[in-house]
């Protein structure tokens, strides 16, 4: 997900559950890590306000195995990792700024790395028709010898158009840029998705489809989430 300006109140809960599910995409892991293809994540977040401004979260994901495979048992589920996040924004008229840090404990079956670490910049323009938003950020990952300590540099953007009050539609980037030390822009992986988002007597929803280019193993998927406030 792109991370935009909305943050729980102080005292408030936000209860967010995100399914994502690769329809087609590259059949063999790397080491230990399970497969893409066919495979489903299922993420459990809680999220509350801190103080104006701020809020802290926690991620629960597990995931499903969509093949057999050295690492992997087609329908076997798995926990992927647990995450906390800390996120703070602020707004200058219709403009608003922050970042969001997150600290990751993972599983082999999710990432090679056992921790991971991630700072992102949070930048948008909130207009009556439209909403952009880009996230540049940087992901560590370590605990694992032989692992490169040049963080990775991506950059998401997000682009919706405001259709009425409760619904609004466009367009995700997900950008791979390389290693910061050995940058590589424009050969990294790329995901686009075409998005809905829109409101219900029972919570936000957002759906989206999407495809993989350039060397992006997932190269079908399909996601959505759904999120209240308690």
């Amino acid at each position: 997900m792109v991370h935009e300006g909305d943050l729980a109140d102080r005292g408030e809960l936000v209860a967010t559950l995100h399914a994502n599910t690769t329809l087609k995409g590259r059949e063999v892991g790397e080491a230990r890590v399970w497969p893409v293809h066919r495979l489903t994540y299922l993420m459990a977040e809680f999220a509350t306000g801190l103080a104006p401004g701020w809020e802290a979260g926690v991620h629960l994901p597990v995931m499903r195995s969509g093949v057999d495979g050295p690492s992997s048992n087609n329908g076997a589920w798995g926990g992927s990792a647990i995450m906390f996040r800390l996120k703070h924004i602020r707004e200058a008229g219709r403009w608003f700024y922050g970042f969001n840090t997150e600290y990751d404990i993972n599983a082999r079956r999710y990432v090679n790395e056992p921790r991971s670490a991630e700072f992102r910049g949070i930048v948008g323009y909130d207009a009556e028709r439209f909403r952009l938003t880009a996230n540049p950020h940087l992901i560590w990952g370590w605990g694992r010898s032989g692992t490169e300590r040049s963080p990775d540099l991506n950059l998401d953007l997000k682009a919706l158009y405001k259709a009425g009050e409760r619904l609004a539609w466009g367009i995700e980037a997900y950008t791979d840029g390389g290693k910061v030390n050995r940058l590589r822009p424009g050969e990294g992986d790329r995901t686009v998705y075409l998005v809905t988002e829109f409101e219900t007597a029972l919570g936000a929803v957002h759906l989206g489809i999407g495809q993989g280019f350039k060397e992006t193993p997932e190269r079908y998927l399909l996601k959505g989430v759904w999120s209240a406030s308690f």
